[in-house]
């Protein structure tokens, strides 16, 4: 039987102090409180300032972009580079520490680091496979992700799906085992979809709520007047950084995105609770960018619903494949990519030697990794 592993959040109160835990359960039975995510405060603080040093303490999901990875943003626009390349530089064979590292941390950050300042990327990622002196490409169909916090399930997706292909080929072209193969590198093919000029950035939900149809825009069925919540969103804007309160006039109530540093889990936690009755005090999620920047405020109709973690206990089945899920985000980034229908491989001559004009690496004591960009587009 499969181990059900559960979360639950809750503040608790002791000696003047509010600690936040996230605790984990394993088939009903608590085994451990998460240390990365603990936080403590004084009771009479705003819940804030919980998470005010998120980024001090590394437990922060937003990256840092500046001056200088601006610039390689800027080049990778100019030159219209779509395509991204790692390869496993050691000599003996490490297929699955490669797909680990890749899959874990190396595509995740590229793709954050890719995000920033669009509307969505949309991401094809292939991995070239070598089995019993042959050569093949395998290449994934295109997934839109619209929302940072998307990223992390969306190449979990698409690599085990992926591995699920070239698994059933080999075993029925080679008769061999995925184990058989030899994977040392791959590409990322990303597509920047940037705002249009003067456009409104209007952010998502990330998938994982969005899928429980809890939200509305901010414009749609708001009960506070649009200048008390223009004034909410100047003041986060403005004085955010500088520890400033919003004016204790507003009888509003905000919420906002955490994601354990652990396990990787993205949870919705208070920044400011004025209203008791959540049923008619207007409550909202403070949505942000990938490096921390505002990005609205959108309104949610049902906040119960919206914190109430989903149950692993109802099994979703697609109709085009009758693959089963219990988890709605998976099933929901499954459809997207329609069942892995147009995943492509090809064989390649393993002797043939790729040659690629404007080649451009990416700086390693950024991205940790040796990821090359390959430019449509001449210097």
């Amino acid at each position: 039987m499969a181990r059900r592993i559960q979360s639950r959040y809750i503040f608790e109160t002791a000696e003047g102090m509010r600690i936040f835990r996230h605790q984990r359960f394993v088939n009903g039975s608590r085994r451990a409180d998460c240390p990365t995510c603990e936080t403590r405060t004084p009771v009479d603080e705003p819940y804030s300032h919980h998470w005010h040093n998120d980024a001090a303490n590394n437990r922060s999901h937003h990256i840092k972009i500046g001056s200088e990875e601006q610039k390689i943003l800027k080049t990778i626009e100019d030159q219209d580079i779509e395509v991204f390349m790692l390869c496993d530089g050691s000599i003996t064979p490490r297929t699955n520490d490669f797909l680990l590292d890749a899959g874990m941390d190396a595509v995740p950050q590229l793709l954050r680091f890719l995000i920033f300042g669009t509307e969505k990327l949309e991401v094809c990622v292939g991995f070239y496979v070598d089995v019993k002196q042959e050569r093949m490409y395998f290449e994934s169909s295109p997934l839109n992700i619209e929302h940072h916090l998307d990223i992390g399930e969306a190449v979990d997706m698409i690599f085990s799906m992926l591995l699920e292909k070239i698994s059933n080929y080999v075993l029925l072209h080679q008769r061999v085992p995925l184990e058989a193969c030899v994977i040392k590198r791959m590409k990322v093919t990303a597509k920047r979809h940037l705002y249009p000029p003067n456009a409104t950035c209007v952010s998502k939900l990330p998938l994982q709520y969005r899928v429980k149809n809890a939200a509305g825009c901010l414009e749609r069925g708001v009960k506070q007047s649009s200048s008390d919540l223009a004034l909410v969103a100047e003041n986060y804007l403005k004085h955010g950084d500088k520890g400033r309160s919003i004016p204790a006039s507003l009888s509003i109530n905000i919420y906002c995105f955490r994601v354990c540093t652990t396990t990787k889990e993205l949870y919705t936690v208070p920044y400011l609770l004025r209203g008791e009755d959540v049923e008619n005090t207007p409550t909202f999620v403070l949505q942000t960018d990938v490096v921390g920047g505002f990005r609205g405020l959108l309104e949610i109709r049902n906040i119960r619903k919206f914190l109430r973690p989903d149950k692993q206990d109802r099994v979703f089945e697609c109709r085009q494949c009758q693959s089963h899920f219990v988890d709605r985000v998976h099933f929901a980034l499954h459809k997207q990519i329609d069942c892995g229908r147009n995943f492509m491989v090809w064989n390649m001559d393993k002797d043939a030697i790729e040659l690629h004009e404007n080649c451009i690496p990416l700086p390693k004591d950024y991205f940790k990794y040796e990821w090359i960009g390959l430019a449509s587009k001449g210097k």
